[in-house]
């Protein structure tokens, strides 16, 4: 037996003969590395180089291994516990959801996120806690990892506890025993739903500048219109064909400062300018007078029915305004587009009220022709238009916007051959009506 002079405990001589005869042979070796070098041959000294290094890996090994026989077996415990701890904590901290699965697709362990998103409190199936189904999904991860032990991919939707929807790419990865054999299969999850939000973000714009383009030129081809009947006019001094075409130069001018603002409102952050003391009954009759007068020769009549006294309160009057606009422009397409035969006119009324609740409720109806039950689910979603190549599907867009930064909502309720009516409330605390009273509950309207 011989002394070891780091752990003062006795060892086997044949350890450090062992350890030893390493090193030995790798001072052989590199003497023999050297005159390699010194005749000169490149592949030489490789091998050698090489070979030393094995040697000195092996003498690392022998030290290693006789370190490991001579630790006391309660030490070995310690840093075994060590271990299970350091790697439980690494799986915990995952930022994905990871959980490993049995035949039976039990959730037999979870991290900490997947634990904290899903419901996994019973010993629930897999499909019933993320996915909240009945039964085993078709062309399941887990089965196919189970029957051919590979990794296997795919992106699903996730349902978590709350009820919230999350995208996701998962991967699935077999565990295998002392046996290799596969006794379960690992599922990591990572959250991807930011990441498909933006894809269709950039989708829908794609889609929302190519459809804008295509109403644009047709914008285009009637200002090209006016000014032809315009100069043809002036050459013969027909007055009256001036005026026609000067009015669809306007008109068309109008068209496309209303995309370009509506662009700019919805492509840019804008912080609002809230102003107290205002009377949206005011925002109202501009909107009505603005659109009066160009609806007297298409048969739309535009009224206002508004409650009694006037109130008033804290918002953003030129956001308000385009927010009315925008409704009332899409509530006179609705009744310009309708193919209904039967109706002598159209009305678009603009409401305005402030309920019990303190808020302002604006409501614009029409009696055109509806939005059909096969659309109305998409009226918030996308670049919604019912109009075709005549809609660019930034009005809506401009009203949610609008309703959304004076912490409001906008509703709507259609019938298909009936009409529309589209609500917008927004949370006020500080209503009063015109003379400081507060407002409890609706009070008469008053209709112009």
């Amino acid at each position: 037996m011989a002394v070891d002079s780091e752990t003062g405990r006795k060892v086997p001589r044949h350890s450090w003969r062992s350890t030893t005869e390493a090193v030995s042979a790798s001072i052989l070796l590199a003497i023999a590395a050297a005159s390699a070098a010194w005749f000169g041959s490149p592949l030489a000294v490789g091998a050698a180089v090489l070979v030393l290094s094995a040697v000195l890996g092996a003498a690392v090994v022998v030290r290693r291994n006789r370190h490991h026989r001579t630790l006391p077996v309660a030490d070995i415990r310690r840093e075994l516990d060590q271990t299970r701890r350091d790697y439980g904590q690494l799986f915990s901290a995952v930022p994905c959801f990871i959980c490993v699965l049995n035949r039976d697709h039990h959730v037999i362990e979870a991290n900490a996120l997947y634990s904290e998103t899903f419901d996994v409190s019973e010993r629930r199936l897999c499909y019933e806690i993320c996915k909240q189904r009945s039964a085993t999904c078709a062309n399941c991860l887990v089965d196919l990892t189970f029957e051919d032990g590979q990794i296997h991919s795919s992106e699903e939707t996730l349902i978590t506890r709350e009820g919230n929807r999350v995208n996701v790419v998962v991967h699935t990865r077999p565990v295998f025993d002392e046996n290799n054999r596969i006794a379960s299969v690992m599922e990591v999850f990572t959250d991807v739903t930011e990441v498909k939000r933006l894809q269709r973000q950039l989708a829908l714009t794609g889609r929302a500048v190519a459809g804008m383009a295509h109403r644009v030129k047709n914008i285009l081809m009637g200002l090209e219109g006016g000014i032809f009947i315009v100069n043809d006019a002036l050459e013969s001094n027909d007055r009256p064909s001036i005026d026609q075409g000067w009015e669809m130069v306007e008109r068309n001018v109008g068209l496309v400062t209303g995309i370009v603002k509506d662009l700019l409102y919805c492509s840019k952050d804008r912080d609002p300018s809230f102003e107290s003391d205002i009377c949206p009954h005011d925002i109202v009759r501009q909107v009505r007078d603005l659109y009066a007068a160009r609806m007297s020769d298409e048969n739309v009549e535009i009224r206002t029915e508004l409650s009694e006294p006037p109130h008033r309160g804290t918002f953003d009057p030129d956001a308000i305004h385009n927010l009315l606009c925008n409704l009332v422009a899409n509530a006179i397409d609705a009744c310009r587009f309708d193919p209904c035969p039967d109706k002598p006119g159209h009305t678009v009324v603009i409401r305005c009220f402030a309920n019990g609740d303190g808020a302002t409720v604006f409501e614009v109806e029409d009696d055109g022709a509806g939005i059909p039950e096969d659309l109305s689910h998409r009226v918030f979603q996308e670049f919604f238009s019912s109009k075709g190549s005549e809609g660019t599907g930034i009005g809506l867009l401009v009203v949610q916007k609008v309703a959304e930064e004076h912490g409001g909502r906008v509703t709507f309720e259609s019938r298909p051959g009936h009409g529309t009516v589209f609500t917008v409330v927004i949370p006020n605390a500080h209503i009063e009506t015109v003379d400081g009273a507060s407002i409890a509950d609706r009070s008469d309207t008053s209709v112009s």
